[in-house]
């Protein structure tokens, strides 16, 4: 129970650490009628990012490109000092391969390596969301819809993982997602920043992740910070290349 206890303090007390000047104490209800977010649509997504993971016993500093095509599948390359790529990486609905290419080794994992790295289940099509900055959910009349100062406060729950999007009213952003698994006490927030026009719609030109899981038996968090800063955002309807040949040579690795 004491352990139980402990965790909920570090939740809200993280959540009060993440939580933007804009959110309001008082909220009121919103009819659904008048709750629009403008999602991003594509077939087709390149970006190239500079990326940085950081936790308490690593910092990783490189660029990142990435392509997505739609509902199928995500390809990206890390490259580190001097250019040189450290590892290339294929997520579908099926699998997660990644080469690399540091230790001559390919690494395969099954959908849900997710689930059992960071105590939360999510899918193919979730993961996408978050990386573009849609929701993850649809949006159902059982949601609990507030209006906060200038945003929209959308809340879901699906089985133990409630959602909490707050949305720009202005611009029908999405500027912070909250997911918090009530029975792993995974917690993970991203804030959505400097946003920019792409064509006609706009994309985050920053995203904060913020990762807080607990290892077993263990009361100590473990926090993960990744950031993403976009230098390059296309979407197109011309199908992209997904360069991925896997070395001979390199020793598989199943996860």
């Amino acid at each position: 129970m004491a352990f139980n206890k402990f965790r909920l303090v570090i939740f809200f007390l993280l959540l009060s650490s993440c939580k933007k000047d804009f959110i309001a104490f008082e909220s009121s209800k919103v009819e659904f009628d008048d709750f629009s977010v403008e999602e991003i649509d594509y077939k087709y997504l390149s970006t190239k990012s500079k990326f940085q993971y950081k936790n308490d016993n690593q910092l990783i500093n490189a660029t990142l490109n990435m392509r997505i095509q739609k509902n199928e599948r995500i390809w990206f390359s890390v490259r580190v000092a001097l250019g040189v790529e450290a590892a290339r990486g294929m997520i579908t609905k099926d699998q997660f391969i990644i080469i690399d290419r540091v230790n001559k080794q390919v690494i395969q994992a099954s959908p849900d390596l997710i689930e059992r790295e960071f105590k939360i289940k999510l899918n193919f099509d979730q993961l996408e969301s978050i990386l573009t900055g849609n929701l993850l959910y649809d949006i159902s009349q059982t949601d609990n819809l507030n209006r906060e100062g200038n945003y929209f406060k959308i809340i879901q729950q699906k089985e133990s993982i409630q959602s909490q999007n707050l949305v720009n009213i202005k611009t029908s952003k999405i500027e912070k997602l909250i997911l918090f698994d009530e029975i792993t006490n995974y917690l993970l927030t991203v804030d959505y920043e400097n946003f920019k026009p792409l064509g006609k719609i706009l994309f985050p030109g920053r995203h904060l992740f913020t990762s807080v899981s607990y290892l077993d038996d263990s009361s100590v968090p473990v926090i993960t910070n990744i950031n993403f800063n976009f230098k390059e955002v296309e979407r197109t309807n011309k199908p992209l290349k997904f360069p991925f040949n896997i070395p001979s040579k390199y020793v598989l690795k199943k996860i």
